[in-house]
């Protein structure tokens, strides 16, 4: 159980519903579409795409991101199914503190279906079981109410206000809050 055992091949998770795999050069297309998506991105940290490069882009990103062992980022699909609707993943690793940060987005027609309860949780046992990670973080804004039910139902507690933590593009400096996990209170 250490950092490095995710880094050895890219780790392809099942849940009951899902596949979360390594998303490919040929998904660009179902990322831009959820990426370009202005309620998708309303609390995201990027303006809402408006070129397929773009998603392309992010797409080389987040696989290179892994190749230099910094983040990994599942494509969600459904069982019989091969088409992303989601992605979520990790980034921000610190190997000394044995933490790293959620990330995550889903397209808006599978919204409130419980798919990002499902992946999320998978990776959450993911990184406390096989990574060895101590804590699991995550930033949304106040706003982002879904975003944050859904960290509270997975058991993350609120730590309080960052202000003006971050610059997110258009968007500015934002106040975030600050969600985490300890291992020593995964069940």
């Amino acid at each position: 159980m250490s950092l490095d055992s995710i880094f050895q091949t890219f780790p392809q998770l099942e849940t009951k519903n899902l596949i979360l795999r390594k998303i490919r050069p040929t998904d660009a297309g179902a990322v831009f579409d959820m990426l370009a998506d202005d309620e998708v991105t309303r609390y995201y940290d990027d303006d809402p795409f408006t070129d397929l490069s773009q998603a392309s882009e992010l797409v080389e990103f987040w696989n290179k991101g892994f190749e230099r062992r910094q983040c990994v980022r599942w494509g969600i699909v459904r069982r019989g199914s091969d088409s992303v609707m989601g992605s979520c993943g990790y980034y921000g690793f610190h190997t000394w503190h044995m933490r790293a940060s959620l990330g995550y987005e889903l397209a808006r027609p599978f919204w409130r279906q419980g798919i990002m309860t499902e992946a999320l949780s998978a990776i959450i046992k993911l990184g406390f079981q096989r990574a060895g990670l101590n804590r699991i973080q995550a930033d949304v804004m106040p706003e982002n109410r879904a975003s944050v039910k859904l960290l509270e139902k997975l058991g993350l507690k609120n730590e309080g206000l960052l202000r003006e933590y971050e610059r997110w593009g258009s968007k500015g400096y934002v106040d975030l809050l600050m969600f985490s996990l300890l291992k020593r209170e995964y069940t």
